[in-house]
């Protein structure tokens, strides 16, 4: 069988063959050109990364700032809290009265006059507080500072005169009687009040009796305290003007005794530190004593007869210092 072939020489160009290399050869190039730039190490691609990071910290560095001042702003413009206590200061002849009223519990009062000494009143947990101060002599500026609840601090200042004349000031006079203090206040015109005050209590206040007739003078009995002590007296009189007296009292003990029967005799045994000056023995209502020159002995022995029976008695034993020590029972023998 014969075939006829038909075939090119190999040297001949095929332009379809050719056409299809270079398309694939311009594909391939453009291929490996991508490549290359891409996994290859390049200063412009490491320049924007640079710059990227550096922008991205700049943006968060902003809004940390903005942040920032937006808590400031807040924190800012929260109001500072405050009480603002109402304060008065009132003067009574001559002293004056200082008083903060808040809302809230006042923390302290402190006060000064012209450059002198601070004295701190600290605040009891109440709105109210209240404190005393007695005008000096002359021409004066009252310096006060009243601290809040919250801690913020007035300050106050005024003026006050004080011309007291010595001759107006009330007097003050002290007696003892026994174991009590006898204190007398008085004034040419009229008494408001007098204060006394062992050593570092309270003091004890006394007003005028409103229905005393004599209003020139008030009286008060203190007991003694035993041992030594600091009594101090204050008279103001209703002008407002004051005396203060400070006296140091020694309180002597009281005697002691005891009572037993012999028979029908009743034994009086007593004793005292500082001497016995009488002893007193009243039966039934009938009193016999052993008369009025001090006996000054520290320990006594007396005897008082009574007949049987049924008897109320009563035993007063007084010292050289005027102490007295008193019973009363009832007998049977």
């Amino acid at each position: 069988m014969n075939q006829i072939l038909s075939m090119q020489p190999d040297n001949e160009p095929n332009p379809k063959k050719q056409a299809k290399q270079q398309k694939v050869k311009k594909e391939k190039n453009q291929y490996n050109q991508t490549r290359v730039d891409y996994n290859s190490p390049n200063e412009n691609k490491a320049s924007i990364v640079s710059i990227v990071r550096v922008f991205c910290v700049l943006i968060i560095l902003f809004g940390l700032t903005l942040i920032g001042d937006a808590t400031y702003g807040i924190l800012s413009s929260k109001p500072k809290l405050a009480d603002e206590p109402q304060v008065t200061a009132n003067p009574i002849g001559t002293e004056v009265t200082i008083s903060a009223v808040g809302q809230m519990p006042i923390a302290q009062i402190q006060y000064r006059w012209g450059q002198g000494e601070t004295t701190t009143v600290q605040g009891n947990g109440t709105v109210e507080l209240e404190t005393t101060t007695q005008i000096p002599t002359g021409n004066n500026i009252l310096n006060i500072t009243v601290t809040d609840y919250y801690g913020n601090e007035y300050q106050f200042q005024k003026q006050y005169i004080n011309e007291q004349d010595e001759s107006s000031k009330p007097t003050i006079e002290i007696s003892v009687s026994g174991n009590m203090l006898n204190i007398t206040a008085k004034d040419e015109t009229e008494m408001s009040y007098l204060t006394y005050q062992w050593n570092d209590e309270e003091p004890t206040r006394v007003d005028l009796d409103s229905t005393s007739t004599d209003r020139t003078q008030i009286r008060a009995s203190v007991e003694v305290l035993r041992g030594q002590n600091t009594l101090t007296i204050t008279a103001v009189d209703n002008d407002g003007n004051t005396t203060t007296q400070t006296e140091t009292i020694k309180g002597a003990n009281r005697p002691t005794f005891t009572v037993t029967a012999e028979g029908t005799n009743l034994v009086i045994n007593a004793q005292d530190e500082e001497g016995i000056s009488k002893i007193a023995i009243t039966v039934d209502g009938v009193t016999t004593d052993t008369g009025d020159a001090p006996l000054n002995k520290k320990e006594i022995r007396a005897t008082q007869e009574i007949t049987p029976g049924t008897h109320t008695v009563t035993i007063t034993v007084t010292n050289i210092s005027g102490l007295v020590e008193e019973q009363s029972f009832t007998v049977t023998l």
